[in-house]
């Protein structure tokens, strides 16, 4: 299981976990230690039939934002494709660290920070 990494709201941070090789075989990466601090209606149910009612706009230093909610079962962003390229961009490995930030309401910067850096 990946180890959870908390950060202060004060940055914009909202949490940080380590990923896994599983995490970047199935593209996603959980973030359990901290979906508490995200808009209600933003985490849907397991599939798209209940998505939530609201999306978020995810900006992994790609072209464009991902526009996606989040799965309130498996505590992913449900839209995952962008991740795989995110993964693969950054040159992810197990150990290292996936950053989620809020950069304004509903809109969040997600980063990679490699193991051993600060």
């Amino acid at each position: 299981m990946a180890k959870r990494v908390s950060k202060s709201a004060a940055s914009g941070m909202w949490g940080e976990v380590e990923i896994t090789d599983a995490n970047i075989q199935h593209n996603h990466f959980y973030m359990r230690g901290f979906i508490h601090r995200f808009p209600s209606d933003l985490i849907g149910g397991p599939n798209r039939s209940l998505a939530a009612p609201k999306s978020a706009f995810v900006d992994w230093g790609g072209a464009l934002p991902v526009e996606t909610d989040i799965d309130g079962e498996k505590e992913f962003f449900r839209a995952r494709g962008w991740v795989r390229q995110f993964f693969t961009a950054n040159g992810a490995a197990a150990g290292d660290i996936v950053r989620v930030e809020e950069t304004a309401p509903y809109r969040y910067r997600v980063s990679l920070r490699k193991r051993g850096h600060p």
